[in-house]
């Protein structure tokens, strides 16, 4: 049996408790670990299976199109989801991490247009991000977003996003957790806050 000191036994011991503990609250939430091969040393928590696609995107930060791999799964009306990109220079690493906001906010506003909303998409900025084994970066922000979109029949759903963006070597990342909202901005719950703060926490290198 491998050795594991003390502290670092008592680390997993109390993250598998708090687990067990959103679990209990979120019957829906299933967590596991997922370590995604497309993404050397990351490991991650998902409270669902997440599946994984590719596609090739073009930002104002690198002078040629990336491969970005998404990982997204949804529990009920929630959406988990993780990209990633790998840039070819160390220069392009923090103009990619303040790129990817933008995007998203761009994004967000388009789809508000489409479910004819005509206000500005919501921005909170939440500070620096921490993510053990991360490299460090000024532009390792989180984000908390509002917009609107269209849902399955073709109504305007009011959307928070959440957002963190982070970097290991060349390697870009962005984690989101989507869930419809009230008309008025209302806080997630408690329980839906702590699950969050589980996913962001649940992001680590080897150190």
């Amino acid at each position: 049996m491998p050795f594991v000191s003390l502290p670092r036994r008592c680390a997993r011991l109390g993250l598998m408790l708090t687990l067990v503990a959103l679990s209990a609250c979120s019957p829906a939430l299933d967590w596991r670990e997922v370590r995604p091969s497309e993404a050397p040393g990351l490991r991650s928590l998902f409270p669902c299976k997440p599946d994984h696609v590719t596609r090739t995107v073009t930002l104002p930060s690198a002078p040629q199109p990336l491969v970005m791999h998404m990982w997204s799964c949804q529990t009920g009306e929630v959406t988990w989801a993780l990209s990633q990109v790998q840039v070819q220079d160390v220069t392009q690493v923090g103009p990619t991490l303040a790129a990817l906001p933008r995007v998203m906010q761009d994004n967000l506003q388009a789809a508000s247009q489409m479910a004819g909303s005509q206000a500005p998409v919501g921005v909170v900025p939440l500070g620096p991000v921490q993510v053990r084994g991360m490299t460090p970066q000024a532009q390792a922000q989180g984000w908390r977003f509002q917009a609107r979109r269209v849902d399955g029949w073709g109504r305007p759903l009011e959307m928070g996003v959440t957002a963190w963006h982070f970097a290991h070597g060349l390697q870009i990342f962005q984690a989101s957790v989507s869930r419809p909202i009230g008309s008025k901005g209302t806080e997630p719950t408690a329980a839906a806050q702590d699950a969050e703060l589980s996913f962001r926490d649940g992001f680590q290198f080897p150190v």
